[in-house]
């Protein structure tokens, strides 16, 4: 029989119904009213939501950023170009996104204008003129275009903003009094120049030049009404009439057109693409040949060029000697029918100092800083004597293989050397400098290949990772 009065061993059910009750207040007061429905029950919670909506925005803006802002490659297709339809000039550059594009040649190489600068000499071409609009620099902005006559002299470039960087310029301008910024008559290398707006176009163009190129016809045959806009050309300009852009659909991270031939370079559009590793510019179908495979073992350099008067041929190979001279290479020269001593570098203080006179090679004569070079270069004759003296298919104008890391400290070496002999012309020494500016820049890449038919219609530059 149970004792009424002895403790329980299960729970009674007012006590249950009490915990229940006391778990369920413990639990209400850790849950916002807000979070609770009608019938208390709990959902989601509006500051979750709004914290998952922060961080969504935040990882959009962040990627935003990233495509269309950080500096980066970032290729666009000329097809697309509203500016290249409007050039005139003969000689331009278009560079689509080029806040993103030459902020990522300037983080891979230390002075990208000093760079772009000696590549147009060497191409025989004038400086490109890149604006830079003050504080703003290159600002965010889809293409930018900057063309300019064969002497350099008359310049014109646009910039296609977009809209927010367009309005913030010009507010700034209107506030700081920039002509630059604002619009306004500026200077350009000392000549005078005009900048302007058009919608979202920030335009600079250069005014005496073209009044003395034009015969003052200039204003009408320069003006601008917008994008794409045809323009009825003077006569002083017939020869570069408007033209509609290249119909290439294929995405590019630069181009450069010529109207005009720019000996030894063709008339046509040369535009700059990624295809896997390499970085091209081509023009035309591929060459079938020569190969690119680069220079043989121990050459750093072939290069060869033919022109009406004389067909040549360069090779800088590695040498092992000592004392003075030691580190620099020898090199071994080849001209078609003679002047194979002018083609080597510093060939005429050879000739007065170490007495090197040219030998019959090959239909042409050959000449050497030493006896190795020159065995060297007889050893490799069925590789560059058959391009240099018009036997490759099709027929090349120039072209060569270069090794980039050693050939830009010999380059440098040379140049130094160069400068402190006065004698041989501070045209030779430039000439080599700016061979050594570009190869540095090119450090990231193994080897650099270049060709260029005789006839114009093929030709290719390619760095080689």
């Amino acid at each position: 029989m149970t004792d009424p009065h002895a403790p329980a061993l299960s729970p009674r059910r007012d006590d249950e119904a009490s915990s229940r009750a006391e778990a369920t207040d413990l639990y209400d007061r850790h849950i916002p009213s807000a979070d609770r429905d009608g019938r208390g029950r709990w959902r989601p919670g509006r500051r979750g939501g709004c914290l998952l909506l922060l961080a969504a925005l935040a990882i959009a803006g962040a990627g935003h950023w990233a495509w269309w802002y950080r500096d980066r490659a970032h290729e666009m297709a000329p097809s697309k170009s509203r500016l290249l339809g409007e050039a005139t000039l003969p000689v331009r550059l278009w560079l689509p996104y080029p806040h993103q594009n030459l902020g990522a040649l300037g983080k891979a190489v230390e002075h990208p204008r000093e760079v772009l600068a000696a590549a147009s000499r060497l191409a025989g071409l004038p400086e490109p003129a890149i604006p830079q609009l003050g504080a703003f620099g290159i600002p965010a902005a889809r293409e930018l275009l900057v063309e300019a006559s064969r002497d350099g002299r008359t310049v014109r470039a646009a910039i296609r903003l977009y809209p927010a960087t367009a309005v913030l310029i010009r507010i700034a301008g209107t506030v700081a009094r920039n002509r630059w910024l604002a619009g306004g008559e500026v200077k350009v290398n000392g000549a005078p120049a005009e900048v302007r707006w058009d919608g979202l176009m920030w335009r600079l163009r250069s005014m005496a030049a073209e009044s003395a190129t034009n015969g003052g016809a200039a204003a009408t045959a320069g003006e601008d009404h917008g994008a794409g806009a045809t323009r009825a050309p003077s006569a002083g300009t017939a020869r570069t009439a408007p033209h509609l852009p290249p119909d290439d659909s294929r995405p590019a991270l630069a181009l450069i057109e010529l109207t005009e031939p720019v000996p030894p370079l063709a008339a046509g559009t040369y535009p700059l693409r990624r295809e896997g590793d390499d970085l091209a510019l081509r023009i035309g179908a591929p060459l079938p040949d020569p190969p690119n495979a680069g220079p043989p073992p121990r050459v750093m350099l072939v290069w060869l060029q033919r022109r009406a008067e004389r067909s040549e041929a360069l090779l800088m190979i590695e040498a092992d000697r000592q004392g003075l001279l030691a580190g620099l290479p020898a090199a071994a020269a080849w001209a078609q029918p003679s002047g194979a001593v002018d083609v080597l570098p510093g060939g005429h203080l050879l000739r007065q100092l170490a007495g090197v006179r040219p030998a019959a090679f090959g239909g042409g004569e050959l000449a050497a800083s030493e006896s190795s070079a020159a065995a060297r270069a007889r050893e490799l004759a069925s590789t560059w004597l058959p391009l240099a003296s018009g036997r490759s298919f099709p027929p090349l104008a120039l072209g060569g293989w270069l090794a980039i890391a050693p050939a830009a400290e010999q380059t440098e070496r040379i140049h130094e050397l160069l400068e402190e002999i006065p004698i041989l012309g501070a045209a030779e020494a430039q000439r080599w400098g700016d061979v050594a500016t570009v190869l540095r820049a090119a450090h990231g890449y193994r080897t650099l290949s270049c060709w260029l038919a005789e006839d114009g219609s093929a030709g290719e530059l390619r760095l080689h990772r």
